[in-house]
């Protein structure tokens, strides 16, 4: 059911002037599973970096509030969130972007993948955000996401959040 899960844990980041950046800063620590176009989005310390954004200040057309931007200012997915819960931890799903090139021509390195479906759970605080791949979901991810609210994947849930491994 479920490809790769990551869990990215909020750094704060300094600009180069010395104050910190408004945009929470988001760096994967652990892992569970395989999805190839991860490698492309690392940085130079081997590391997954994403940020947090609110799409009003970047893409005000956009019907998503928020979205996670990685390396390269590449959308990793638009964030929809629909007041779907699990306790307290907001569910958001999203997809790939689905065009073969990004703009300034760049290759979407999420383009072979762009059929795959993105579930995220997002803790009150924004401290963490956990991120579970859903091979050829892209279609089903509304659905597979209030699944998830009722609770229809805890065991799955449990299963890879303790097998995720340090990066």
């Amino acid at each position: 059911m479920f490809s790769c899960y990551l869990k990215l844990e909020r750094r704060q980041s300094t600009k180069k002037d010395g104050t910190e950046s408004k945009t929470p800063r988001y760096i994967a620590t652990m892992q569970a599973g395989y999805f190839k176009p991860l490698q492309a989005i690392k940085n130079a310390k081997n590391e997954i970096v994403m940020y947090y954004q609110r799409n009003d200040k970047c893409n005000p057309n956009s019907k998503a509030e928020t979205r996670l931007q990685c390396k390269g200012s590449v959308n990793f997915s638009s964030v929809y969130l629909q007041n779907m819960k699990i306790g307290e931890t907001l569910i958001g799903y999203g997809e790939p972007p689905q065009t073969k090139e990004l703009k300034g021509s760049k290759q979407n390195p999420f383009y072979e993948n762009r059929e795959y479906g993105y579930l995220f759970l997002i803790a009150p605080d924004l401290n963490t955000i956990e991120i579970i791949i859903v091979p050829n979901g892209r279609y089903l991810i509304q659905g597979v996401a209030k699944q998830l609210e009722d609770g229809q994947f805890n065991e799955a849930l449990k299963q890879i959040r303790d097998t995720a491994k340090p990066m």
